[in-house]
């Protein structure tokens, strides 16, 4: 079985930047829609990969 990959879901609000780490890609995908009207978003996985919006859902469609 394959291991689930964390992100960190980084809102760079007014205030100052917020992280955020999640334990999956539904997850990240969810916070990162609710947060992107707000805020610019960047998607970090724990692999090291930087994504966008577009990107992630890619992955949760597999």
């Amino acid at each position: 079985m394959e291991e689930e990959v964390s992100y960190t879901v980084i809102s760079q609000a007014d205030r100052g930047p917020v992280a955020t780490v999640v334990p999956g890609v539904i997850d990240a995908l969810a916070l990162a829609r609710q947060r992107e009207s707000d805020a610019q978003i960047t998607i970090a996985a724990a692999d090291g990969w930087i994504l966008t919006i577009e990107e992630l859902e890619e992955l949760a469609k597999t």
